[in-house]
């Protein structure tokens, strides 16, 4: 396994502050090298919730996220943040590209702040352009780009740091259905090229069925379908 959530329970206050409400509730998941994952359910269910608690970007009330066996919450600041920036890559519904930016230089950011030089960044910035499919656009700020080329920017830039695993949380939810069928090609072709897992986080059964696990979350809880 190359990550793994732990009985992980997650819980917020209502808004009167007089209660909690319950979104994971001692869920656990396995995810297998070179696999790819999906966890589906409707909207509100804690799906988003789940994935952030895996990528370390938040914490559970109880439980614990191992990472080859080493649990990520034992990490301090920096190392969490390393952690993230050299072995994960994150695609989100928002492409939250930097508006101030090419493509090109969306794509570089993540090695760039890992501390690769501007020519070693663009080499592999280009190379992941050419494998969206998108080289011509690389001088194009984000304004400039359909919707479907702002998701390849933001997946090629996920991949910059050749990652060990994919979070991706319903990365075709604005797309139509052509965009999403070329952009889960590309994302699914990647998997082989790059060696990467992935897991994927949607609410369409017919996405789900093209990987190799599928979760169900409902109600807190996960079951394998």
């Amino acid at each position: 396994m190359i990550l793994e959530g732990k009985n992980i329970t997650k819980q917020y206050k209502t808004e009167s502050g007089n209660g909690t409400l319950t979104v994971l509730d001692d869920t656990s998941i396995s995810i297998e090298k070179g696999s790819i994952s999906t966890v589906i359910g409707v909207s509100g269910s804690g799906k988003s919730t789940l994935l952030h608690i895996l990528g370390g970007l938040d914490k559970p009330n109880t439980g614990t996220v191992l990472w080859k066996n080493d649990s990520i919450y034992d990490m301090n600041r920096e190392s969490l943040a390393s952690f993230r920036n050299n072995k994960l890559g994150f695609v989100f519904q928002f492409h939250h590209l930097l508006p101030e930016f090419t493509a090109l230089e969306n794509i570089m950011m993540p090695a760039l702040i890992r501390g690769k030089t501007p020519e070693k960044a663009g080499q592999r910035a280009n190379y992941l352009l050419e494998e969206f499919g998108i080289p011509d656009r690389a001088e194009h700020r984000p304004t400039q780009l359909s919707g479907g080329e702002q998701q390849r920017v933001a997946m090629a830039r996920a991949l910059m740091n050749s990652p060990d695993l994919i979070l991706a949380d319903e990365p075709t939810g604005n797309l139509d259905e052509d965009n999403t069928s070329v952009i889960l090609d590309y994302l699914f072709n990647l998997r082989e090229i790059e060696e990467v897992s992935i897991l994927l986080i949607t609410h369409e059964k017919e996405i789900a069925n093209r990987s190799d696990t599928i979760y169900q979350l409902s109600k807190g809880k996960l079951e394998i379908l």
